[in-house]
């Protein structure tokens, strides 16, 4: 009796035993194929990862070299060629040398005008409101005639007024102011003089010669107290 408990209790004992290694025995192969899975996924999603890290570093690498191309090339076409450079360089040389040349110009111009504009203002003040200018210089005094030009003597015609006026510049007074003895041909076509005083009596008489210039006007050139 005692023999076939104790047999019956020790293998109780035994497949408890051995029922709780196979329990262990299962649990760690469950932990071993849940942590197989689970890397599994970890190392699949990771390297998923890293693919499309690789993926964007590489599109971003070719993005970055295509954009130093377009600068480059930009680089390249807004940078003018030595030919261009040296052709705008002449360019710029020809109308710097063109202003100058035209400055000088304009100042040789104006400085002639001003010569001659203080020249024409001494001859001015050299004769006095009033006083005859003997020694000249003269300029035609202008002219409103056109066409072939046929000297008149007529009162109050265009050509006697443009003597009279031509007598004026040499006396330094108006018609008005003078007595006017007579005016008269000269010895050619284009050529005349005229016999004149300060208005009143006993004053110093003058005769005047005249030359037509054409397109100009009668200019005195001579003058001969009497």
């Amino acid at each position: 009796m005692r023999s076939r408990y104790g047999d019956r209790h020790s293998k109780r004992k035994q497949n408890i035993v051995l029922n709780s290694l196979i329990g262990i025995v299962l649990a760690v192969i469950l932990v071993l194929v849940a942590n197989i899975v689970f890397t599994g996924d970890d190392s699949q999603q990771t390297a998923s990862e890293e693919q499309k890290t690789a993926q964007t570093n590489s599109d971003e690498k070719s993005n970055s070299s295509s954009d130093d191309t377009v600068t480059s090339d930009e680089a390249e076409d807004s940078e003018p060629s030595d030919s261009e450079s040296d052709s705008a360089t002449d360019k710029d040389s020809t109308k710097e040398e063109s202003a100058n040349e035209k400055k000088d110009q304009d100042d040789e111009d104006k400085e002639g005008q001003d010569q001659e504009d203080q020249e024409k203002e001494e001859e001015e003040a050299d004769q006095k409101p009033g006083e005859p200018n003997l020694e000249g210089p003269w300029e035609p005094v202008g002219t409103s005639q056109t066409g072939p030009h046929v000297s008149s003597y007529e009162l109050g015609s265009t050509d006697w007024n443009e003597k009279l006026k031509a007598v004026e510049s040499v006396m330094g007074i108006s018609a008005d102011e003078m007595t006017i003895w007579k005016i008269g041909g000269n010895g050619g076509p284009q050529q005349s003089y005229a016999r004149v005083s300060k208005a009143g009596s006993g004053n110093q008489v003058y005769s005047i010669e005249l030359e037509w210039i054409d397109g100009k006007g009668w200019k005195p050139v001579g003058v001969k107290p009497e």
